[in-house]
């Protein structure tokens, strides 16, 4: 499963729209979304895009909230799948979704951990490629599958905003 925003990724990462040293940070903004069951901190309001993926056998629709600044391109990627992974798989799926990641950022995975997100199984990983790095969580709450994502222009670059996303993460339901 990939969140489908990697070209918009590449696309803002090349024109340079994330590079830049010593910018400010963005003012933080309250977000709720409803159709995906959570709440959290964002730079600025994310902009929502919805796509529908059609693995075999059936059709989900992926939606991903992103927010933008000149530092950092953070967000969240949601679907919800008829079932819950059975537990023997869970790993494979969350190893399965950072892969997909690497490829959609046309980047490879430097790191990756095996976490917990309030109990449920998770992985974090770091992604990178020449010119810029990515932070991604990834992890199942029952049917549903979420991927926190944070990229900066450059390796060594903070990720305060996809940080304070990470630490104001909640569900809603």
């Amino acid at each position: 499963m990939t969140r489908g925003t990697g070209a918009f990724v590449a696309f803002a990462l090349a024109a340079g729209v994330l590079a830049g040293c010593g910018r400010a940070k963005p003012a933080a903004v309250p977000f709720s979304a409803k159709d995906a069951e959570f709440r959290a901190v964002f730079p600025v309001t994310p902009k929502r895009l919805v796509k529908t993926a059609t693995p075999p056998g059936a059709s989900v629709d992926v939606i991903t909230y992103q927010a933008v600044t000149n530092g950092e391109d953070i967000g969240v990627v949601f679907t919800r799948s008829a079932t819950a992974p059975a537990a023997g798989d869970v790993q494979k799926a969350l190893d399965a979704a950072i892969d997909a990641e690497a490829a959609d950022f046309s980047g490879s995975v430097s790191s990756r951990v095996t976490a917990t997100v309030a109990g449920h199984p998770a992985q974090d990983a770091v992604i990178s490629r020449s010119g810029a790095s990515f932070r991604s969580r990834a992890f199942f709450r029952d049917n549903r599958f979420y991927v926190l994502f944070g990229g900066t222009s450059k390796p060594e670059d903070p990720h305060p905003n996809y940080d304070r996303m990470l630490q104001t993460f909640q569900w809603t339901s």
